[in-house]
């Protein structure tokens, strides 16, 4: 389930930064999204890769 981070969180010994998006198992989702940490992600988001890209790539 994809998610988008609303806190900072550890995932897979990974520290992640509000803003985020992972694509985690609904159980843990839910969970996240309960709690505060996290939200759905937004539509669009489920087709871009989690990727940075720099200036002239």
């Amino acid at each position: 389930m994809p998610i988008e981070l609303l806190k900072p969180h550890t995932h897979a010994g990974v520290i992640h930064a509000p803003g985020t998006h992972l694509e985690i198992d609904e159980a843990a989702a839910r969970w996240l999204i309960e709690h505060g940490v996290a939200q759905p992600a937004p539509p669009e988001a489920d087709s871009k890769p989690n990727t940075t890209s720099r200036k002239g790539d």
